[in-house]
């Protein structure tokens, strides 16, 4: 090794360096003929030429008519090592290495398929929102329409000023849009309220019709007043009325009946007024106290069974007096019920209706135009036209009544949330006065006048010479009281038990007896506590 001569050992690893050259590409037929073979491969390639296409031989190329050109599978074979593959081309840069050329067909074949994929990848791009594709015709034709709707005038009264919703933007016209429901609410009637059936703003093809807000027509103002108010208007009328609401409340509740009949006579209208205010806080009760009065005349219609649960108390287990033993007064056929505070004379229409064979008197502050209540005051006692006797030097009634006096003859009396005057008590002897003996008496109360104590109020109630037959505090609103009047033998007996139980406070045993009408009146002020709603 060490006499080998450098020159000679470098000119051996040439000749081996250019016979393995001369194998490999003995191997690649395409790539092994000279740079020179032909004119038609040296010709730079014309632009217009698709992927694996080759160029047309022209009539002077006789030096390439005698060699093999490069098939596309060659030239697609260079393009990849020469360059970093695409993804989508892997299925098709599968050379088929044969030493053969491939058929024209098999090329033909070949060019279809990248054309073909190249195609789906197009529309797939186009699919998912990729690249330039076309848009959908429905698409472009629903925005369309939709801009073409919100463009057009869409006029509408807010405060009593006129607003096109078309020139705002989306969040102005989602606070119009709730400025609009808040004035619907305010301006529907009852009526319309109870069928929910509110007023909507419509859209309008012109400027000239805009859309209008209905006024209310149950606020303080009825008639021809309220046709012709704005929007504005009606929720300023609507506070106005829950204001006067809540004024009237409070005067009714805290002075005595002969202010409360002062007040009317001189502002008539302050009766409707309170009325209506007052439908709208029943409104939002679960149950109606008229209604609960009513199913007591018509236990029936109150008994039926739902589902698998058990029905109500039947009428045969809520007919019977536990004093008297008998039938209780309400059931008697032909009934006389007198309403003390009737309002409106609800409970004298809906027992009507009911078909039972009632006979019902309304009395209130007030005649109305319908004839259906008469003015009268409650706690005036004797001032009903029915007949009774009363002693004002023996309000609690325990002596007994002179023989050519008269007797009670209502059968029923009742208070639907009206003992509402301080002298209240008076309210309950006027009715002790017009009833028969074993006569009826109930009363409906709001639950927070009593605060809690029940037994105080019945205490003085059985004082007054009846007896409690049932009290149901299970609403959530309303307490209901139902009474019976008793004998006077009765009467002394309850008021001994009564004064034994110490359930009046600060009356001793003895003291209930010598209290006068207006001692009676002021004692009761400390039992039930006015109604008054917080000020706004």
């Amino acid at each position: 090794m060490a006499g080998l001569d450098l020159d000679q050992l470098q000119a051996e690893l040439e000749l081996k360096r250019s016979a393995l050259a001369d194998s490999i590409l003995s191997k690649l037929p395409g790539l092994s003929a000279p740079q020179q073979e032909s004119a038609s491969n040296s010709r730079p390639r014309q632009a217009n030429l698709g992927l694996g296409a080759t160029p047309k031989q022209q009539p002077n190329d006789d030096a390439s008519s005698n060699r093999r050109t490069r098939n596309a599978a060659d030239l697609r074979l260079k393009g990849a090592l020469a360059s970093k593959r695409k993804r989508w081309q892997d299925d098709e840069l599968v050379p088929q290495r044969n030493g053969g050329a491939e058929s024209e067909e098999e090329q033909a074949s070949r060019a279809d398929a990248i054309g073909s994929s190249s195609k789906k990848a197009r529309q797939n791009g186009s699919a998912n929102g990729i690249g330039g594709g076309k848009k959908d015709p429905f698409a472009a034709k629903g925005i369309e329409a939709q801009k073409a709707a919100q463009n057009q005038p869409r006029i509408v009264v807010v405060d009593g000023e006129q607003v096109d919703l078309s020139k705002l933007s989306k969040t102005q016209r989602k606070k119009i849009n709730k400025q609009l429901k808040a004035q619907e609410r305010l301006s529907t009637t009852p009526s319309e309220q109870d069928k929910r059936a509110a007023t909507t703003p419509t859209k309008s093809n012109s400027a000239q019709s805009p859309t209008r807000i209905a006024s209310n027509s149950s606020t303080s103002v009825t008639g021809p007043a309220v046709a012709g108010m704005t929007a504005l208007q009606a929720q300023m009328l609507s506070k106005l009325s829950g204001s006067r609401f809540r004024t009237i409340n409070e005067k009714l509740y805290t002075t005595a009946s002969e202010e409360a009949v002062k007040m009317i006579d001189a502002q008539p209208h302050m009766f409707d007024e309170y009325h209506q205010g007052f439908r709208e806080q029943v409104r939002g009760w679960p149950k109606n106290p008229l209604d609960r009065i009513v199913e007591l005349f018509h236990p029936a219609s109150a008994s039926t069974t739902k589902g698998k649960g058990k029905a109500k108390s039947s009428p045969a287990t809520t007919s019977t007096s536990k004093y008297t033993k008998a039938i209780k007064a309400r059931f008697t056929p032909g009934a006389l019920v007198v309403d003390f505070g009737a309002g409106e004379g609800g409970l004298a229409k809906k027992l009507i209706a009911k078909g039972g064979g009632e006979k019902v008197l309304c009395y209130d502050l007030i005649n109305t135009s319908d004839g259906w209540v008469r003015k009268q005051d409650s706690a005036s006692i004797g001032g009903l036209p029915l007949p009774g006797y009363f002693n004002s030097s023996d309000p609690l009634g325990l002596t007994l009544a002179p023989e050519a006096s008269a007797d009670g003859q209502a059968d029923v009396a009742v208070f639907c949330l009206s003992l509402m005057g301080t002298n209240w008590i008076h309210m309950l002897l006027e009715a002790k006065r017009v009833l028969r003996t074993g006569g009826e008496l109930i009363v409906a109360e709001v639950s927070s006048r009593f605060d809690g104590a029940f037994d105080r109020f019945v205490a003085i109630v059985k004082a007054l010479g009846f007896g409690l037959e049932v009290m149901d505090s299970k609403n959530t609103h309303f307490v209901l009281f139902e009474f019976i009047k008793l004998t006077l033998g009765e009467h002394e007996k309850m008021l001994k038990e009564v004064e034994g139980g110490a359930k009046l406070q600060g009356l001793g045993e003895g003291e209930v007896k010598s209290l006068g009408l207006h001692q009676l009146a002021e004692f009761g002020k400390g039992l039930l506590k006015p109604c008054i709603y917080k000020r706004r």
